[in-house]
């Protein structure tokens, strides 16, 4: 088995009704039967709908290693975010007043396990290749979504998207992101 690589990348959003379902309805179709380029159009559409609301955008997160070691640990990290309890809450959070503090978040998930050499993931590498003082910035962000049309899924190993919450009643509160367990996302400057 060959060398892997990933890339990944979480946007923490203000919630939004219509968003969240829309970006539902994309992680519902990404099945594991669908077509290498149902897979690209599932995350081409997930990355519009995501530059679509960069005015939602709060805090995110974003990796890229071409380090196999590294690559399928933090892949396998990823893809059990989906099944973990880490986002749940036990209980509803409500619709909260964003006047008053109240404000209500979602976040958006990908994640792709890449083929190291391949065309797609040297493209990949080159989008992801920013200079530190910049790796939080919405341009940067804006950069690697723009860039996922680069993916070309015959070169990609495993892949996996998911959203917090499912339910709009659970959406997560500023309290929630202030938990050690968020500490990863960043804010968007």
């Amino acid at each position: 088995m060959g060398a892997r690589s990933i890339l990944a990348l979480e946007m923490c959003l203000h919630f939004d009704p219509s968003v969240q379902s829309y970006l539902q309805g994309l992680v519902r179709s990404c099945g594991e039967k669908m077509s290498l380029q149902d897979k690209w159009a599932a995350y081409d559409q997930a990355a519009r709908c995501l530059m679509g609301s960069r005015h939602l955008w709060a805090r995110g997160c974003w990796d890229f290693f071409d380090d196999d070691t590294r690559a399928r640990s933090d892949f396998n990290m990823w893809v059990h975010g989906m099944t973990s309890l880490e986002g749940a809450r036990t209980q509803p959070s409500g619709t909260g007043d964003p006047y008053r503090g109240g404000a209500r978040f979602m976040t958006f998930t990908m994640a792709v396990l890449l083929v190291t050499g391949s065309a797609s993931e040297r493209s990949l590498a080159h989008v992801c290749d920013i200079a530190e003082p910049y790796l939080w910035h919405a341009a940067t962000f804006e950069r690697i979504l723009q860039g996922l049309r680069y993916l070309n899924f015959a070169s990609v190993e495993g892949s996996t998207v998911y959203l917090i919450p499912r339910d709009p009643d659970y959406a997560l509160t500023q309290e929630d992101l202030g938990h050690p367990k968020f500490e990863y996302l960043r804010p968007i400057v």
